[in-house]
């Protein structure tokens, strides 16, 4: 599972706006904001318990992240190839067309996909909260 935590900014009728925090592993990257990495906001459905400025956890399943890659990035590629090679024979320009078209295709299929899998969204749970323990001098029992 993949898990990442975040803050609630804002709920209105049961969808949560969140801003997700960056790893801290980030802060020591060498690549540091060439990735594109920073605090990031995503809108979820949430329970109706949860208000804003609470705690999240966001947790979702490495399959899950396979599928859409595969779907977001693969889809539309292989329809662009099949679009091309499907229409070379009839010259170099048609096989443009045909990329084109094939692109366009996987786009659109990638789209309806997408909202087909939108139960695979993150999950979101209420952070775990830790009681304060109090600290007693070394040699004192508590």
């Amino acid at each position: 599972m993949i898990e990442r935590s975040g803050t609630i900014l804002s709920v209105h009728d049961g969808v949560a706006t969140i801003r997700v925090e960056t790893p801290s592993a980030c802060a020591s990257c060498g690549s540091r904001g060439a990735c594109g990495s920073k605090d990031t906001t995503v809108r979820l459905p949430v329970a109706a318990t949860l208000r804003a400025g609470d705690g999240v956890t966001l947790t979702l399943a490495e399959g899950a992240l396979v599928r859409g890659a595969l779907r977001a990035y693969l889809l539309p590629a292989t329809t662009l190839l099949l679009g091309a090679i499907a229409l070379s024979a009839f010259g170099d320009l048609a096989a443009v067309g045909g990329a084109l078209s094939g692109l366009g295709v996987g786009l659109i299929a990638q789209r309806i996909l997408a909202r087909r899998a939108a139960c695979a969204s993150p999950a979101v749970s209420p952070a775990p909260t830790f009681a304060a323990s109090p600290i007693s001098p070394i040699g004192e029992p508590p």
